[in-house]
C-alpha cells in the first residue's frame, strides 16, 4: 500500500483539553467523537460527536454528558442492524468510585439515545465490535494484570466469555491494556494489545471461534491507544501512539497479519501528549483522527487526510 498525507485539519474548538478520540464512516458521513474536559485528568469530561462530509465539513455537533463523571475514551460500533453505537467510560472518583462501561445508540443525524449500562463494572471495556449479531471487547483491570474477552449486546449486558486471554500470571507479559480488534471472513478475531510493563511492547493475538484460545506474537514496539482497520485476511491498517526512543508520536503502519510485521506509512504531526487515532476508509481516501499537542502544548483534535493506493504487493 503506497499513501499520501494531503491534509491536516482541526476539528475540535476551545482552548479545552480534547483529546482521546474516535472516528468513523457511517451513512456516508464521517463522524468523530472525543473527550473534552479541562485537562487531562480533570474530572469533567464530556463526549464530544461531530458529523462531518466525507470532505471534513462539519454538519452538526453533539455532547454528550453524565453529571458528576468525567466521560473517557469514546469509540464508535457499527452494528448489522444499522444502528451506530458509541461506547465510552467513566473513571473512578471519591464519588464514583467503581468505573463504568456507559453506552449509546444512533440511526443517523448525530442524534443520540439515552444512557445504557452494560458492563463489564470496574473492568476498562476499551472497543467493541459486532460480528454474527454479537458485540466483542477486550476489557483490563490494571491491579489483575489481565485482558478478558467479552461479547453481549451494549444496549444490554456483556458478560465474560474468557478470563485472561492476555496475563502477567499466564504468559508472563505484564499490564495488558488498551486493545482493537477485527474480525476476519473466515471468522479469525484479530487483536492488538498496548501493554504498560516489562518490555512495554504491544503483542498481536489471533483466535479461531469460539475464542476461547489465543495465539500472542511480539510486535516488538510500543503502540498507544491503537486503533486498526482490516484491508483484507491478510493485512490491516495500524495506528496509536510510538515512542522511537526520544520522543512520543503518532504512527501508521501496515501490519501483515501472517508475519506480524509492521511497515511504517506516515508520521503525523505531532509531539507530547498526542495518539488515540481513529481509522475509516472511503474509496480511495482514509481519514484519520486523533489528538496531539505539539502547537503550543495545547491539546487538540486532528483530522488527516490522505490518498490511498490499495494495490497489492508482489
Amino acid at each position: 500500500m503506497k499513501i499520501q498525507l494531503d491534509n491536516i485539519q482541526r476539528v475540535c474548538t476551545g482552548q479545552r483539553h480534547n483529546a482521546f478520540g474516535d472516528a468513523v464512516i457511517f451513512q456516508d458521513q464521517l463522524f468523530i467523537s472525543y473527550r473534552s474536559g479541562t485537562h487531562h485528568m480533570s474530572d469533567d469530561g464530556k463526549i464530544i460527536v461531530v458529523q462531518c462530509k466525507l470532505n471534513g465539513q462539519r454538519v452538526s455537533y453533539h455532547q454528550l454528558v453524565l453529571p458528576g463523571y468525567d466521560l473517557r475514551d469514546p469509540h464508535f460500533t457499527p452494528t448489522q442492524s444499522g444502528k451506530l453505537m458509541l461506547i465510552a467510560h467513566t473513571r473512578s472518583s471519591p464519588a464514583h468510585p467503581v468505573p463504568e462501561t456507559v453506552s449509546w445508540f444512533s440511526t443517523g443525524n448525530n442524534t443520540w439515545s439515552g444512557i445504557h449500562f452494560p458492563g463489564p463494572r470496574a473492568w476498562w471495556l476499551w472497543r467493541a465490535k459486532e460480528h454474527n449479531g454479537m458485540c466483542w471487547g477486550l476489557g483490563y483491570l490494571r491491579q489483575a494484570n489481565q485482558l478478558n474477552l467479552y461479547a453481549g449486546q451494549l444496549r444490554g449486558q456483556m458478560e465474560l466469555k474468557r478470563e485472561a486471554i492476555l496475563s502477567k500470571k499466564k504468559h508472563g507479559l505484564g499490564y495488558p491494556n488498551e486493545s482493537d480488534l477485527v474480525f476476519t471472513s473466515d471468522d479469525r478475531l484479530i487483536t492488538i494489545v498496548r501493554r504498560d510493563a516489562d518490555s512495554y511492547t504491544a503483542q498481536l493475538g489471533i483466535s479461531k471461534p469460539p475464542y476461547t484460545q489465543f495465539k500472542w506474537q511480539d510486535l516488538k514496539m510500543y503502540i498507544g491507544g491503537p486503533a486498526m482497520l482490516l484491508l483484507n485476511d491478510d493485512s490491516a491498517l495500524v495506528a496509536g501512539r510510538h515512542w522511537d526512543g526520544k520522543n512520543l508520536h503518532t504512527r501508521l503502519w501496515q501490519l501483515n497479519i501472517t508475519t506480524a510485521k509492521l511497515t511504517t506509512l506516515a508520521v503525523l504531526p505531532s509531539a507530547g501528549d498526542n495518539g488515540y487515532p481513529g481509522l475509516a476508509i472511503h474509496n480511495d481516501r482514509l481519514l484519520m483522527t486523533y489528538y496531539s499537542s505539539h502547537i503550543d502544548n495545547q491539546s487538540r483534535m486532528y483530522l488527516a487526510t490522505f490518498s490511498v493506493d490499495q494495490t497489492r504487493d508482489s
